[in-house]
């Protein structure tokens, strides 16, 4: 029915125009429905450090990736940085408040740290076991992994890292120690956690993976001081199949630790002094 009165309309309009020698013209209604998903990196941790008013778990940047050339930075939506976190979402403190703990070696007993409440900050809050001592006993700074800071990336398209450290500085004792007394290693974690990156794949898979920082590279800060270098390749997207964010997300840790004299990491020792040592390291998204 619809069609036959659709047909007689035309036919009518046909003979009027022969008829009466008159053109018209249709106009018509066009519509485009379209449903875009576009190349989108969320990176969480917390928004500020420990001593200060910190938020975390809080996704920071919000970075797309559509019509940024290969090598370029993302386009970053969310204003301000963020920093990165131990576990469970501790802000790595920047020092202000107090010295990094040190770690009691070669003891016949004890010597166990414990912390209240900052993570990894030694204060007057914090206590020691008594100890035993030998010929072996000594006090280090900077134990396996205590700088081990964390931040999460979840992603819908594959992506880069670059790094760069900055804003050095060495006071007191610590005065002649420079970037290339800050040991520095990169790594990537599918998962991250018992709660974080079960739905994730390994976003290194198709790319390079770590770039800068390997285990075994022997890598300082000073390899990443003199502007933005890429330290991750990546290959494809972190979300592996439907889920939240936090299930979708890879972890990345950076590992610092103090070298200096001979310089071999992890080998501070009394007459060393006291003073502060400390960098920013900014890490930015960037294009593949």
């Amino acid at each position: 029915m619809v069609r036959g009165s659709f047909e007689f309309v035309l036919r009518a309009a046909a003979t009027i125009a022969v008829l009466g020698g008159a053109v018209y013209a249709a106009a018509s209604a066009i519509d485009r429905p379209f449903i875009r998903a576009g190349k989108v990196v969320v990176v969480w941790s917390a928004d500020d450090f420990y001593e200060n008013n910190w938020t975390a778990p809080l996704a920071h940047d919000f970075v797309l990736l559509d019509n940024v050339s290969s090598g370029s930075a993302g386009n970053d939506i969310i204003a301000g940085d963020g920093v990165a976190v131990n576990f469970p979402f501790d802000p790595v403190s920047n020092g202000d408040s107090g010295g990094w703990p040190f770690q009691i070696t070669g003891q016949t007993f004890g010597g166990t740290y414990n912390n209240d409440p900052s993570f990894q900050m030694l204060d007057a809050n914090d206590s020691y076991t008594a100890f035993g001592i030998d010929d072996d006993t000594d006090i280090d700074l900077l134990g396996n992994q205590v700088r081990f800071a964390w931040f999460f990336v979840t992603s819908n398209t594959a992506f880069d890292i670059y790094a760069q450290a900055g804003n050095l500085s060495a006071t007191g004792d610590f005065g002649a120690l420079d970037y290339s007394n800050i040991s520095y290693r990169f790594v990537v974690r599918t998962p991250a956690s018992g709660s974080i990156g079960q739905l994730a794949q390994n976003p290194s898979v198709g790319g390079s993976g770590i770039v800068l920082g390997r285990a075994g590279q022997n890598n300082t800060l000073n390899d990443i001081s003199a502007g933005p270098t890429k330290v991750f390749d990546g290959g494809r997207r972190t979300a592996r199949t439907r889920g939240n964010i936090a299930g979708q997300s890879a972890g990345f840790a950076s590992i610092y630790r103090l070298r200096g004299a001979p310089v071999n990491g992890n080998n501070y020792d009394l007459s060393m002094g006291t003073g502060i040592l400390s960098a920013d390291v900014t890490y930015t998204i960037y294009a593949p």
